[in-house]
């Protein structure tokens, strides 16, 4: 197999991406915004679905390899790089390529194409059959290509030279070639936005004025599936049959409905997932065995909302399942077929992303409340989990609080959780101020949703932190509907959002009860859907003393100003037109109504370029109130924010702003 090599810097690690040496030890000292926007991560952020694992195992199972980054503030970049680690191996990691660039992930909403997140992109690695090479993707130019190398960090090379990403891709039996998926439709779409700009844009559903007055491709954009083979570079699209190895539903044998399936032997028995119900809008799935053309029967407790399945055997089957309050917790199940029911080998509530077989162990990427993500192997015989990659061994000299998770059931009947944060010398009986950091609280506790608002920093500063799972949604407690009448059961009469406000008023009124929240000194913050429970809870209650957004806010003027498409989905969701004659509505989520009736409450919105207009309506109304109010805008930054000299500053005027309005004798103003 003939491969152009081009220059790698595998022996020549960027910046400081990998530890010099194990830290010594030392006694653990406070963490600070610096260490975690300098923490070293790899696959997308939180546990958003991406395709392939975070760390990919190599088909022997020695070993794994994934795309590590590091933020630098100073320079305001990533360090990046492609590591292979051996799995059954105390050495470290070997930096085979360069990581790429970090961009920012899109996606489709509204009705048009390419809505800027913020989140990065992460790559994805993928093995050949024999483990001789390494396939991922990285970004150049700002559009993911294909690269090979191989695990010693030789002949690193560039497979594609697309136009546009690569989505994802596949090894063909063999390795011999890749298919690969791609949207090269948005090529095509966007020559015909530019072919309209000399006579102007019609303003239609593709705006999205907030990030510009640019029109976007109109959603769907189909995907294409091409193949690329090694030895030449020759690209075809992709036959019928190959593009069933991208997306394997349709293959001979394949069940009906299912989303994974497994063979058991030579025959037609096999293994399945499919969703219980295929119509409903969420599709927990369910575990389905065929032995001798009969279906085993399974405890709807034990094979029901499954996530993950592997083949220890032919006879033996590993899975995974969710389940728990809210499903917060994991459990791994393994059954033997024929010798009864499945049972459990272990359960947590850490999440476990990426899970892949290998001889012994199954091999996840995890996170912990105090562990930023790693890579772990859990035995499948003895249930024993070890770590076989952790990137930040500094953590380890850093005092991180251990959380207590909190359990309640709201007024609707609706349970959730919470984990709770306690400060460096709390004693009893002694309340101390309380922050409020929302809205999903799994894995490492780091900063709430897109990573913002940081959790153990607060507490390092004598802050309480609450970190709030918001209560699963209103309407998933009635019958299984389509996108929009989910919407609208969730939007009539606020029902979801008011259902989220009792659990946030159970579990804060409990921790004022029990001594540790001071009433007087209660914040919140808030990030996308955490904003908006944060303006109703200013409106409907009165426990919160000071707010902290990263976007903000809703109100009449959104339907009009975020473009066409915006006000349609909206509407469809159970939203009155901008033109709609609805004060009553409004008054019960948009804070501009009600500011004539609220005492005021010290309010910071940190925002990015991208989406600080939205903000604008409800700044003014607040500031003109004589609510005390600062706004700040990040520059290059959308709905989340990437830059790592930006993270550092988020994070620290955040802490600063709660010492001020807070604990005003030890903190600086922002």
């Amino acid at each position: 197999m003939a491969l152009v090599p081009v220059a790698s810097r595998a022996s020549q690690p960027p910046c400081d991406l990998l530890p010099l040496a194990a830290p010594p030890a030392e006694a653990r000292r406070e963490i600070s915004a610096l260490d975690l926007v300098r923490l070293r991560d790899f696959g997308g952020m939180q546990f958003d679905s991406y395709p392939g694992p975070p760390a990919a195992l190599s088909p022997d199972g020695r070993h794994v390899a994934l795309q590590l980054r590091r933020g630098d503030p100073s320079s305001n970049r990533y360090c990046t790089g492609i590591l292979v680690k051996e799995t059954g191996s105390a050495a470290p990691p070997r930096i085979v390529a360069d990581g790429g660039e970090v961009i920012r992930l899109s996606f489709d909403k509204y009705g048009f194409s390419g809505l800027v997140a913020g989140a990065p992109v992460p790559s994805v690695l993928r093995w050949a059959p024999d483990g001789k090479l390494l396939a991922f993707t990285k970004a150049v130019g700002g559009i993911m290509q294909l690269y090979l190398v191989r695990p010693d960090g030789t002949d690193e090379t560039q497979l594609t030279h697309s136009n546009v990403s690569i989505d994802d891709f596949q090894w063909l039996p063999g390795g011999e070639a890749i298919v690969y998926s791609s949207r090269a439709g948005l090529i095509d779409a966007e020559r015909r936005i530019d072919s309209e700009a000399p006579g102007g844009w019609r303003y239609d559903l593709r705006f999205w004025p907030l990030a510009g007055g640019r029109p976007h491709p109109p959603s769907p954009i189909p995907s294409r599936a091409d193949v690329i083979t090694l030895a030449d570079r020759t690209v075809r699209p992709a036959s019928d049959a190959q593009r069933l190895v991208l997306e394997p539903a349709g293959t001979p044998g394949w069940p009906t409905g299912a989303i994974q399936a497994l063979p058991l032997g030579s025959g037609a028995d096999r293994a399945w997932l499919a969703p219980a119900n295929p119509d409903a809008l969420f599709k927990p799935n369910i575990l389905h065995v065929s032995v001798n053309g009969r279906e085993l029967p399974c405890p709807q407790q034990a094979c029901s909302d499954v996530i993950g399945l592997w083949k220890r055997d032919d006879r033996t089957i590993l899975f995974l399942k969710r389940q728990g309050v809210a499903r917060s917790e994991l459990a791994l199940m393994r059954w033997d077929l024929g010798a009864g029911a499945p049972r459990r080998l272990l359960g947590t509530n850490d999440p476990w992303l990426g899970c892949q077989l290998g001889p012994q162990e199954l091999v996840c990427t995890a996170e912990g409340g105090t562990a930023p993500r790693h890579v772990i192997g859990v035995d499948v015989d003895t249930a024993k989990v070890r770590t076989i990659y952790d990137p930040n061994p500094e953590f380890a000299a850093i005092r991180l609080r251990h959380p207590e998770r909190l359990v309640w059931r709201n007024a609707f009947g609706i349970e959730t959780f919470a984990d709770l944060v306690l400060p460096s010398g709390y004693r009893p009986g002694h309340p101390v101020p309380l922050i409020v950091v929302q809205y999903e609280s799994r894995g490492f506790l780091r900063g709430g949703t897109a990573d913002e608002f940081p959790i153990q920093l607060f507490a390092a500063h004598g802050f309480a932190v609450l970190s709030f799972n918001r209560p699963p949604w209103y309407a998933l407690q009635g019958k299984p509907l389509d996108l929009f009448a989910f919407l609208q059961a969730n939007q009539k009469d606020w029902l979801d959002r008011r259902s989220v406000q009792s659990s946030l008023e159970i579990v804060v009124e409990r921790l004022i009860a029990r001594g540790i929240a001071d009433p007087a000194r209660i914040g919140i913050t808030g990030q996308s859907d955490g904003a908006s429970t944060a303006s109703f809870a200013l409106i409907h209650s009165r426990l919160f003393k000071a707010v902290a957004l990263s976007t903000c806010c809703e109100d009449p003027a959104m339907m009009a100003s975020l473009g066409p498409g915006f006000e349609d989905w909206y509407a469809k969701s159970g939203y009155p037109r901008f033109n709609e004659d609805r004060p009553d509505f409004w008054k019960q989520g948009s804070l501009a109504p009600n500011l004539g009736a609220l005492p005021p409450v010290p309010l910071l919105i940190q925002a990015g370029e991208e989406e600080f207009r939205f903000a604008l309506p409800t700044y003014a109304a607040v500031k003109n109130a004589g609510w005390p109010t600062e706004m700040y805008v990040f520059s290059g930054e959308g709905h989340v924010k990437l830059q790592p000299a930006h993270r550092l500053a988020v994070y620290e005027r955040n802490l600063a702003w709660f010492q001020r309005w807070f604990k005003p004798n030890e903190g600086a103003a922002p």
